[in-house]
């Protein structure tokens, strides 16, 4: 073990070596070494910091989708890093496409704001602890005498109650999210999406570099999208998932 955190130690460093020099590809050749041998070494706050390193280094590149892919896979696992957050927005300015979604609901867009602040360990965690507090707090209700004490844990039994269900709920969108991948960068430059799956079929849109897009549905070798209010067919092979 020890052995192989000096190894993911020396990655990470020659990596930074490299960036420090201006050698981007070395860099990113180094980061991406980094991440694909000792992934399941890293810790989620690790693993963050390599991501952000290589989305510096690919923007650095030219390589516009490359890096907002880094930069999202960075805020996954650390929803709270203020520098990868900076850099996200910062890259996106130079997205082409701005596709307004007018079907989405102000409540819940600050809802899905809400949710990605934590990871789903940390929305877990704190559902698991009101959980236990909602039980304490019924607990007393039951064996307590004093009526100011059974009516103050009977209030913190239903707000517990809540608040536990709504951090839960917010743990298993992330995780639905995170493991059917449903959410997308396109790495072509310029994509067409198609009203079929199928290369004659009529292009709807035109998508460019770097937007973000949710994947509905997977046919073959095509992927149904969706961007704002558009839906159409794309290659799989023009998005990488998050």
């Amino acid at each position: 073990m020890t052995s192989l955190l000096f190894i993911i130690l020396t990655l990470f460093t020659t990596g930074n070596d490299y960036y420090a020099a201006g050698d981007w590809d070395n860099a990113v050749q180094t980061y991406e070494q980094c991440l694909a041998d000792t992934t399941a070494f890293l810790t989620d706050d690790s693993q963050a910091e390599v991501y952000y390193n290589l989305g510096n280094a690919r923007f650095r590149q030219g390589e516009l989708s490359q890096s907002i892919l880094a930069y999202e896979r960075c805020l996954r696992l650390q929803p709270r890093h203020k520098d990868a957050q900076y850099n996200l927005a910062f890259a996106k300015e130079r997205i082409v496409d701005d596709i307004a979604d007018n079907r989405t609901f102000f409540i819940a867009s600050w809802a899905a704001a809400v949710r990605n602040k934590l990871t789903c360990r940390t929305w877990t965690i704190l559902s698991i602890c009101l959980f236990i507090t909602m039980l304490t707090a019924m607990l007393l209700f039951a064996l307590v005498k004093p009526i100011w004490l059974r009516k103050l844990s009977f209030h913190v039994a239903w707000i517990t109650m809540l608040l536990s269900l709504i951090t839960g709920l917010n743990a298993i969108s992330l995780n639905s999210r995170d493991t059917k991948q449903k959410e997308a960068i396109v790495t072509q430059g310029v994509l067409n999406a198609k009203a079929s799956p199928d290369k004659s079929g009529t292009d709807l849109f035109t998508l460019h570099e770097g937007t973000k897009v949710e994947i509905q549905e997977v046919l073959g070798e095509w992927a149904n999208v969706r961007v704002g209010n558009n839906e159409g067919w794309v290659k799989l092979s023009h998005i990488e998932r998050i």
